[in-house]
C-alpha cells in the first residue's frame, strides 16, 4: 500500500513515530524512577538510552511498515528520522535546553539506520521462505 493521493502512507508513518515517542517517554520515565532508587554510573546510563532509543524506533517501524508494501527500509529510516527530531523536541521542552550539537546529527543517522535495519528485519521475518 502506497499512496500519497489517500495519505496512506503518512498517516502510517505518523503513527509509528508517535508510538516511538511514546514508548520513549514510559521506558525514560521507568529509567528515572530506577535512577532515584539506584545509583547508576553515566558509563552505564548511556547505554541504557541508546537501547531505549531503539527499542522505541523497532516499535514504531513495526506499527508505520505494518501495511505498507513496497519501500519498507525507506519507510523505517524516515520513522527513525523523524522520531529523533520529534524527541528532541519534546525533551528540550521538558529541559528547556534546545542547544543543537554535533550529538543530534550523531543521533539522526544512528535513528535512521536503525530505522531501515529494523524495517528490513521485520519485512525479512514477514516474507515467507521458500
Amino acid at each position: 500500500m502506497l499512496s500519497f493521493g489517500g495519505n496512506s502512507v503518512i498517516k502510517h508513518v505518523t503513527r509509528g513515530i508517535l508510538y516511538a515517542v511514546i514508548i520513549s517517554l514510559i521506558l525514560v520515565l521507568v529509567f528515572a524512577l530506577a535512577l532515584m532508587t539506584m545509583p547508576i554510573s553515566d558509563s552505564i546510563a548511556k547505554p541504557i538510552v541508546q537501547t531505549i532509543k531503539v527499542i522505541s524506533i523497532f516499535f514504531g517501524v513495526m506499527i508505520a511498515i505494518r501495511h505498507i508494501e513496497q519501500r519498507g527500509w525507506l519507510f523505517g529510516g524516515l520513522v527513525g528520522l523523524l522520531y529523533t527530531v520529534l524527541a528532541f523536541f519534546i525533551f528540550s521542552i521538558i529541559y528547556t535546553d534546545f542547544t543543537i550539537t554535533n550529538g543530534l546529527l550523531t543521533d539522526m543517522v544512528f535513528a535512521a539506520i536503525i530505522g531501515v535495519l529494523s524495517a528490513l528485519f521485520l519485512k525479512t521475518m514477514r516474507t515467507p521462505v521458500a
